[in-house]
């Protein structure tokens, strides 16, 4: 067998893996620890001279100085790429605690996928990895409030083409 459990980083997403745990140990299931993470929040580094880096904002001339540049320039100290597999790496070692955690000895793999749709990336996931079903957590947010802020559980839901298992906040955790 081979589950797919997301994690968002929250104790919620936490407890959706907390309460799988038990069936996952049972069933000895082949189990990704996917998270996603969103590109757009990554950016260029910059840093200058006796300041600490921060993220670039973009860069402007000041007008009273006729347009002339600062002086000294920032720089980039890490670059939009460095800053994404940095995420990345901190992504997955996030995850494999999770996996130290509530799965220690069993078949767990981890991945940090990159998507500014965390559902169409989850979506793409199972396409690619064929599991035989997708859990995750959800917030339990139902109606308007669904409507207006969006719900990835329900976007997985309708868009994988496997079982989609959704813990909600009310569910017990085992133990």
């Amino acid at each position: 067998m081979r589950i797919v459990v997301t994690s968002d980083g929250s104790p919620l997403s936490e407890r959706a893996i907390a309460v799988l745990a038990p069936w996952i140990r049972t069933w000895g299931a082949e189990t990704w620890l996917l998270s996603v993470i969103d590109p757009r929040e990554s950016h260029d580094v910059l840093s200058e001279p006796g300041r600490p880096a921060a993220p670039a904002k973009g860069l402007a001339t000041a007008p009273s100085l006729g347009g002339a540049q600062i002086s000294p320039a920032p720089t980039v100290s890490v670059s939009r790429g460095q800053e994404l597999e940095a995420a990345r790496t901190a992504t997955e070692d996030a995850l494999r605690e999770l996996a130290h955690r509530y799965l220690d000895g069993a078949d767990v793999r981890v991945r940090a996928a990159f998507g500014e749709d965390a559902a169409e990336a989850i979506a793409a996931f199972v396409r690619e990895e064929k599991p035989d079903f997708v859990a995750l957590s959800t917030h339990g947010r139902s109606g308007l409030s669904q409507a207006l802020l969006g719900s990835t559980a329900s976007a997985v839901v309708r868009h994988a083409n496997v079982p989609v298992i959704v813990v909600g906040p009310g569910v017990e955790t085992p133990g």
